[in-house]
């Protein structure tokens, strides 16, 4: 028996069945994808969705020179990459997590207080994935995000906003009318065919919808 089984055995005889599963799912959701810069993968469907296809194809997408991408975690430092066409830009309100953003346009900030930091107009698209539902939650804070990215955005600018569609974690536009979100226009997106795109086979039923300022 070769070692490395020997220590699957050993953990399955001294593990609870439950905790050798976890470990199994969390070696399934991270892998290396650049093992030069020793960077790092979260291995989930929205986020495949994500990497994959939203933000390449937001950085193909012609009049995207400058773009501001919210919340910043290991497996955000790629995102650099992917946007290095462009002038990118991060914001997140834990100081810890600099290392993961942008080195050249970083905010330490809540983005409920974007307005402090860059004039009005100053992107051509923002992404949002992730935060509705999980930070900003309560519709008041909702308002306030989304004004502060009507701000933020030129005329004609875009914001991809992803979210979970489910009873525990989801935007409260989704519960609650608007006035914000109802002063954006929808905007097809090629990749998705349309402005709407729900991940197939996510747990969390992610999905994206693009909008845009109007002119």
């Amino acid at each position: 028996m070769s070692i490395k089984s020997s220590a699957k055995q050993l953990a399955r005889t001294l593990l609870p069945e439950a905790v050798v599963e976890t470990l199994r799912d969390v070696r399934y959701q991270v892998k290396t994808v650049r093992l030069s810069g020793l960077d790092f993968r979260l291995e989930l469907p929205n986020r495949r969705v994500l990497e994959d296809t939203v933000l390449p194809g937001l950085a193909n997408e012609p009049g995207v020179h400058t773009v501001l991408f919210v919340g910043c975690r290991w497996y955000t430092k790629i995102y650099a990459a992917i946007f290095k066409r462009q002038q990118y830009w991060t914001i997140e309100i834990d100081p810890e997590q600099a290392k993961f953003g942008s080195q050249n346009h970083h905010i330490i900030d809540s983005y409920l207080n974007l307005s402090r930091h860059v004039e009005p107009g100053t992107f051509d698209a923002i992404v949002i994935n992730g935060v509705f539902g999980w930070g900003i939650d309560a519709p008041a804070e909702t308002e306030v995000a989304l004004y502060e990215t009507l701000r933020a955005l030129r005329p004609g600018g875009l914001v991809i906003v992803g979210y979970n569609n489910t009873p525990e974690n989801h935007p409260s536009f989704l519960d609650h009318p608007s006035a914000a979100l109802a002063l954006f226009e929808t905007v097809d997106f090629a990749p998705f065919g349309g402005n709407l795109y729900e991940t197939p086979g996510d747990p969390g039923r992610h999905t994206f919808v693009v909008m845009r300022k109007p002119l």
